[in-house]
């Protein structure tokens, strides 16, 4: 049916009262609906250009001193501008002893692409992710998925820690940059002691060579770890097996980091797990002796067809125990379709609810998470909607209820 009707306005003596009757053409055995809006404000009250009120001088008054937190200072007034923190938390300089027990778990970028083989730009994948993120923030962060926990409003203080400079031109130097700078990051004493021993921090890559710096600097704090590697590829190579491993310039590339990180016994013994493997080999049989000379097994992308995503968790929660686990993503875990902007796709992958349910799968099974990175975004392969940098972004989301979900204590060392 139809609906017709007529609006009146009409200005009642009071400039600021605005009465609005509606009467709606209805049938005669239906009663006309008369209805009064509530007092205006004017124009100038409401328009940008209003001189501020007491409310807002008290609001920028408060938030003086030396350093600037977006969160804090502006609250849910400011979820979609501002400064593009990941998910508009507060920075934080992380590197500095005096920001001891000022957060648990820090977000950090390593705009590192050095290493590829083939397709760069993954440089530009921290400031991609952080975009992406702009879509989240501590007051919408309830998660039915996770039992209405907000990992930004739970026991850990969560914190952009920024990025983690290193050389554009000197790929050694950078890896060098790297390591050191995260290392005093995680060096930071947790502001929530109870809940855990060290600071935990989730990096954003950079292509995927950056994983070694990562461990190197974790080493000092966790000793040996297992790695958790979603990868479509294995990245044990031996860098001879590439033709490299002429110099030190040329051995260090984002297929060889767990090689390196095996020879400097910074893995514990047979228990690394490659999870989403799916690409070809360089040797028929080279590759996976070394691989497991390495301390690797492999669940395959195909896994998940036969064995499903319980048996999946079952068999990486197994692999890696129940001492301090690394989790690396390389984003071409996930097939092209769901994650087209990385260095080297391949096809037949994951698809993004695939890969986040064996994530929570293994945060359910209390797998000790102690540091993570998702590495390989180069955005500018991305589509016109972000769909890489917003499956990076959500992966960090998930990583970060991971960690608040499984805090990790050890006993004290003997």
């Amino acid at each position: 049916m139809a609906f017709r009707g007529v609006l009146l306005f009409a200005l009642l003596g009071n400039p600021l009262l605005v009465s609005a009757t509606y009467i709606p053409q209805l049938p005669e055995d239906q009663a006309r609906i008369v209805y009064q809006s509530q007092p205006a404000e004017t124009f100038r009250e409401t328009s940008i250009y209003r001189p501020p009120s007491s409310q807002d001088l008290a609001k920028y008054e408060a938030i003086g001193g030396s350093e600037f937190h977006l969160y804090d200072n502006f609250g849910k007034e400011s979820l979609m501008p501002g400064i593009a923190t990941f998910a508009h938390i507060n920075w934080t300089n992380c590197f500095v002893k005096e920001n001891d027990g000022a957060f648990d778990i820090g977000i950090v970028g390593m705009p590192f692409d050095l290493g590829v083989s083939y397709r760069p730009g993954q440089r530009f994948g921290p400031i991609a992710t952080r975009t992406a993120a702009q879509r989240m923030g501590p007051s919408i962060s309830w998660s039915m998925a996770h039992g209405m926990v907000n990992p930004f409003l739970d026991w850990a203080t969560v914190v952009d820690c920024g990025d983690i400079p290193n050389s554009v031109f000197d790929k050694y130097e950078a890896v060098q940059d790297l390591g050191t700078g995260l290392h005093k990051m995680a060096s930071r004493t947790p502001k929530n002691v109870a809940k855990g021993d060290n600071v935990r921090l989730i990096t954003l890559g950079g292509d995927h060579t950056i994983t070694l710096p990562s461990l190197r600097a974790l080493y000092p704090i966790w000793g040996e770890m297992a790695v958790i590697h979603f990868d479509s590829h294995i990245d044990t190579w031996n860098p001879k097996q590439w033709g490299g491993g002429v110099n030190k310039y040329d051995e260090i590339t984002h297929g060889t980091l767990l090689h390196f990180a095996h020879e400097e016994g910074l893995l514990k013994n047979d228990s690394g797990i490659h999870v989403g493997n799916r690409a070809v080999l360089f040797d028929k049989t080279e590759d996976l002796r070394h691989d497991a000379e390495c301390g690797f097994q492999s669940v395959m992308a195909t896994d998940i067809d036969t064995i499903g995503i319980k048996g999946i968790v079952k068999r990486v929660a197994e692999r890696v125990g129940s001492g301090p686990v690394y989790v690396t993503i390389d984003i071409d875990v996930l097939d092209p379709a769901f994650a087209p902007a990385t260095g080297t796709t391949e096809i037949g992958g994951w698809s993004t609810r695939e890969l986040i349910a064996v994530i929570r799968g293994l945060s359910a099974a209390g797998v000790k998470i102690i540091g993570a990175d998702i590495a390989e975004l180069s955005p500018v392969y991305d589509d016109i909607s972000q769909t890489t940098a917003t499956a990076v972004a959500q992966l960090a989301f998930e990583l970060l209820q991971w960690m608040v979900k499984v805090p990790v204590k050890f006993p004290p060392k003997q």
